[in-house]
């Protein structure tokens, strides 16, 4: 079985295309869809089993990343809800984690009320870099399965990826919970604020959450950017049967619907 995957696209979005391919690539059957066909009821939702939410810049960030693109989300709700009630998955990279977190996927499932947020970086500046990312043991989620404690390395690049809660005892809950996906690691490969090595400033590292199903992964850093071998910018010096990291997030998913 392929599972089919709908990257739904819009004005801004411009890492479809390298998503499509790292789904192909892990085995998944990829398409790309205009929000305004699912808006108009001309495509249904139903027909799909992971839903992804590419990098960009939707509606040119106007507002605030992501905002106007959950917006109109949000005349999905129905449609949203039953995708997740059918244990389905949901991938938001980038601007697609400003999407899911602004939805209300991330964390806690409460479609149209986000609970979280991503801000302007502390540079206050676009940051492109190759980051590692820890993986904690204690997040759970089919995306991310034979990953935990280890630390994989992907490309960031994002002007608003500091993740914000509205209180310092709601940003420790998504540890105790297991909502925290990856962390961004410094050269001692524990967690880390440092710039550059935290590209963002967010709090503890984090660079990507969980939903507390585990089903919806949302993250800053790119994986379709390192899901083939030359896409490392040390690609000659590894060795040829090295699997890229995004790759296995991407075949994660693909396996999670052959188990």
């Amino acid at each position: 079985m392929k599972p089919k995957v709908l990257t739904i696209i819009t004005d801004g979005i411009n890492c479809n295309v390298e998503t499509g391919r790292a789904f192909e690539l892990a085995g998944a059957v990829s398409e790309e869809i205009h929000l305004n066909l699912l808006l108009e009821g001309k495509i249904s939702l139903n027909d799909y089993d992971i839903l992804a939410f590419s990098g960009g810049f939707s509606y040119g960030d106007d507002v605030k990343s992501g905002k106007i693109f959950s917006l109109k989300l949000l005349k999905l709700k129905d449609d949203l809800e039953k995708f997740m009630t059918d244990k389905k998955l949901i991938i938001g990279i980038c601007n697609g984690f400003q999407v899911v977190t602004t939805l209300g996927f991330i964390p806690y499932n409460t479609l149209g009320e986000p609970k979280v947020s991503l801000y302007w970086n502390d540079s206050a500046h676009f940051e492109c870099r190759w980051v590692d990312l820890i993986v904690p043991e204690e997040v759970n989620s089919p995306w991310l399965k034979g990953l935990n404690g280890k630390t994989v390395r992907i490309q960031a690049a994002h002007a608003e990826g500091r993740l914000m809660t509205a209180t310092s005892e709601e940003y420790e809950k998504l540890f105790e919970n297991g909502l925290v996906a990856f962390q961004y690691a410094g050269p001692d490969g524990k967690p880390t604020e440092t710039y550059p090595y935290n590209p963002n400033g967010s709090v503890k590292g984090v660079a990507g959450l969980v939903d507390i199903t585990g089903q919806v992964l949302g993250m800053m850093p790119h994986p379709e950017r390192n899901s083939e071998i030359f896409q490392h910018p040390q690609f000659r010096s590894l060795q040829d049967d090295r699997e890229p990291d995004g790759l296995k997030i991407f075949k994660n998913a693909v396996e999670y619907f052959r188990s």
